[in-house]
């Protein structure tokens, strides 16, 4: 049965390849609809500033939420319709290395002004109100303010905080859509150049993992139904890894519709949503996951002309388009710059030299990729529809109607006791021989290392319809997979995931025979993922829920805090009890002594707690066996390999030393490498974790030591450093240094002395915590936010509770009435 419309469809190719002449910058500037109607909302703000906006219908709601994000986040939003307008390099200049025109040619190449444009008339009512409202109340909120010298702190005096459209707010949703797939190719857009061009083109450094993987936007996530909670229907613990700056922050807002909506959780600024959280009948966290939304094809291109390639027996012409931009030169002048940008009926032709030479434009060979959230207009209908639903039923059901969830898993629990997973993401719908030559292709050394493990990418050949998406009529966008096709579980016991595959949702029931672009079955997990894997199923005393089993939700909020790590046991004692058999190795040709190092491992409590001392010599030893793949960590460091029938707790085990040559040891050689480094750059074996790692939230402020571990560690909560972040925002970030070479350690020069000082500053990780359960009562929910309502560092809630979460202490969620009520510190009575 056919139930898409295909009239946006052919528009966004329409859009994609047309000219650019300034055209979509007016579109985005007009109206969407005649007279907007009068709005009202009631905005009560509770402590750390979250708002609990309540409205008579979507229009109205979107008011008080789009009021009370330009109130509190103004230039958050502001900043980013600045680059989806390619107009950094007009405000900012072309940037370092050009990372602002690059970006500006990237963001005009797709042009989702454009895009929104056209395909606003394609939404739903519903959201089409929503939108129209957000933009209204954030242009009052913005009038409010007297001029540039009003606005926050990061965008003060900013000549680009404009007013806003409703087409503005869908252009974004469009570039959120893609945050794991066309925002990782803007740059490679703007650098693609023809080999034969006498043009010089951008020498552009991609970062691989930003390319070919997510690295950099994860999250852990568990639902335990009636069988595995205690004292509860059901419980769900949520733990989404993001970046602590910019537009991918999390917002804690409560909406409320009388009779038609009532849901509370967070949000991003300018989605006038729920992403995150729960209603009265169920609740739900987002994973990323490890299903592909896009596939890069390898165009076989004409010996005689390599802007034309080989497709099913014949050449074809690439579509080009020419992009101009506006360049704000050193001295304040302007200048204008163009450039062509190239297109196969696949999708964009990206640059992508500097990862491999292989996937450089030649002669021979260019690539391309498809991205299977392009047009997707409909992730707000889908967010609305699931906090709506009173029944697992309908709650499933919205992912039938709208498929609209762009890149993450689903974990969702209901108030019956039931606890369900779903990958529903958009996902490429691969023909039977695409699916079989990239199960092979992947595992050859050519190709392995852009699957890595099975969290990277996928490349196929350009030239024939075999490699093409396969369209069943059953998809809002063309070439998908249907959502009945789609990984899904129900059970009354547990579902977890921690951005690995769908395989390992349940231990006892693993999910298999699934597309491969869903990612792989029966392959080694990711240390995060086994940790995960081991504490939901963990039924011995030492065990975080008890010999029984069951998860109060006082247990169940231990796995956040407790800070246990995947080496922190067994593994560890094995190492130590080889340093200590084997106290000296050669390190750079000379004899090391490993007793101190060895002594502070023997002491280290195995957690990564502020006042824990040793974590770091634990995390400097095992980055020396970090790999750029899925497992994260070299199987050489482990006694036994990876096995299917044990996937939880392989590989396993120390790797073996040799007796006769254990000078010459590669793991002792590398905890002598790990001490020397710390030692040699003035940080004591004996220092806590929080003395080194910490936040510093902005220029002059104070440090703030964090909890938490890297991925690699084989922990739960997870506090990483992250160059470059996956925020786009040049605004109110979190100071970092530069990394060092062979650590996980950031230089900067923090006092001001000329000297750089080594440490973890934290940028990524746990943002957005919640512990909910499902009792006879209803719902109760505690929470963290990493790092706090407000992006401004003048504003009262900008550091608030990243001081809570410093302290590992909780607060509640307030959803019930008599509750907020009783919390009110403002009130906001909103009428147009």
């Amino acid at each position: 049965m056919e139930i898409r419309s295909s009239t946006a469809l052919l528009v966004l190719g329409t859009i994609i390849l047309s000219g650019c002449n300034g055209g979509s910058g007016n579109a985005s500037s007009s109206s969407p609809s005649d007279q907007a109607p009068p709005y009202q909302a009631d905005i009560r703000y509770t402590e750390y500033g979250v708002p609990h906006i309540t409205a008579n219908d979507y229009g109205s709601l979107g008011y008080g939420v789009g009021y009370d994000h330009a109130r509190n986040n103004l230039c958050t939003l502001s900043e980013q319709l600045v680059k989806l307008k390619s107009q950094k390099s007009r405000y900012f200049g072309p940037g370092e290395q050009n990372g602002n025109l690059l970006t500006d040619v990237g963001y005009k190449a797709l042009d989702y002004p454009a895009q929104a444009a056209e395909l606003f008339k394609e939404l739903s009512p519903t959201s089409s109100e929503l939108l129209k409202g957000y933009a209204a109340g954030f242009n009052r909120s913005l009038a409010e303010r007297q001029g540039p010298g009003d606005y926050p702190s990061p965008c003060r005096g900013a000549e680009w905080v404009e007013p806003i459209t409703a087409q503005d707010l869908l252009a974004y949703q469009l570039d959120l859509a893609g945050l794991a797939s066309a925002r990782n190719f803007l740059e490679a857009i703007a650098a693609a150049r023809p080999p034969t061009s006498n043009i010089a083109g951008f020498n552009v450094q991609l970062d691989p993992a930003k390319v070919f993987t997510s690295e950099g936007i994860g999250s852990n996530g568990w639902a335990l139904g009636n069988e595995k909670a205690d004292g509860a229907n059901s419980m769900l613990l949520g733990n989404p890894h993001f970046p602590w700056d910019g537009e991918l922050r999390f917002y804690q807002n409560h909406l409320t519709i009388p009779g038609e909506l009532d849901v509370t959780g967070v949000t991003m600024i300018g989605l006038p949503a729920v992403v995150i959280g729960f209603n009265n009948h169920l609740g739900w966290t987002h994973t990323v996951s490890q299903s592909k939304r896009f596939t890069l094809y390898q165009l076989e291109l004409d010996p005689a002309d390599a802007t034309r390639y080989a497709f099913d027996g014949s050449y074809r012409d690439m579509a080009t388009k020419t992009v101009e931009i506006t360049v704000k030169q050193p001295d304040g002048s302007l200048t204008d710059y163009s450039q062509s940008v190239y297109f196969s009926h696949h999708g964009p032709v990206v640059n992508l030299a500097s990862l491999s030479p292989a996937l450089a434009w030649t002669e021979d060979s260019a690539v391309a990729f498809r991205d299977a959230n392009l047009g997707n207009t409909r992730m707000l209908d889908q967010w609305l529809a699931m906090a709506k639903a009173e029944s697992r039923d309908v709650f499933f059901q919205a992912f039938e109607e709208n498929q609209g969830i762009p890149w993450v898993n689903t974990l969702m629990i209901d108030k019956e006791g039931t606890a369900n997973y779903v990958d529903g993401t958009l996902v490429p719908n691969l023909t039977p021989q695409a699916e079989q030559y990239w199960r092979a292709a992947s595992k050859s050394p050519q190709l392995a290392p852009i699957w890595q493990d099975g969290a990277g990418s996928v490349l196929l050949p350009g030239n024939s319809s075999i490699f093409e998406w396969l369209d069943t009529g059953e998809t809002l966008s063309p070439g998908l997979v249907p959502f009945s096709k789609a990984p899904q579980q129900t059970r009354n016991d547990y579902v977890f995931n921690a951005n690995s595959s769908h395989w390992l949702s349940n231990l006892d029931e693993p999910l298999e025979g699934f597309s491969i672009l869903y990612g792989p079955e029966q392959t080694i997990r990711s240390t995060r993922t086994r940790f995960n894997a081991q504490l939901i199923t963990d039924t011995s005393s030492s065990g975080l829920a008890g010999s029984d089993g069951l998860f109060s939700l006082e247990e169940l909020k231990s796995v956040m805090t407790h800070n246990g790590s995947l080496f922190g046991g067994e593994w560890k004692n094995a190492l130590t009890q080889r340093c200590t058999n084997y106290p000296t190795v050669t390190y750079q040709s000379a004899a090391f002594d490993l007793t101190a190092a060895c002594q502070v491992l023997i002491n280290w409590d195995g957690r990564y707690n502020i006042n824990s001392t040793g974590a770091h010599l634990m995390r400097e030893f095992l980055a020396a066996f970090r790999v750029s793949s899925h497992r994260e960590l070299n199987d050489d460091l482990f006694a036994s390999g990876f096995d299917p029938d044990a996937p939880a707790t392989t590989p396993s085990g120390l790797t073996p030393i040799d007796p006769a040559d254990a000078t010459n040891d590669p793991v002792l050689q590398a905890l002598a490498a790990a001490a020397a480094r710390l030692e040699d750059n003035g940080l004591s074996l004996n220092a806590s974790l929080g003395s080194l790692q910490y936040v510093l939230k902005a220029e002059g402020e104070q440090p703030i030591p964090v909890s938490g571990g890297y991925s690699f560690e084989g922990v739960f909560n997870m506090a990483e450093t992250k160059a470059s972040s996956r925020s786009t925002s040049d605004l109110a970030n979190t100071l970092t240094g530069q990394p060092t070479e062979d650590s996980p350690l950031f230089a900067l020069d923090e006092d001001g002395d000329g000297q750089d000082e080594l440490a973890y500053r934290i940028n990524y990780g746990s943002s957005f915590v919640m512990a909910l359960q499902y009792t006879d009562e209803g719902p109760k929910a505690d929470m963290f936010l990493s790092y706090s309502q407000d992006h401004d560092p003048e504003a009262e809630h900008f550091k608030d509770q990243t001081e809570l979460y410093s302290d590992l202490e909780w607060r509640p969620i307030l959803f019930k009435e008599e509750d907020i009520a009783a919390a009110v510190v403002e009130a906001v009575d909103l009428r147009e």
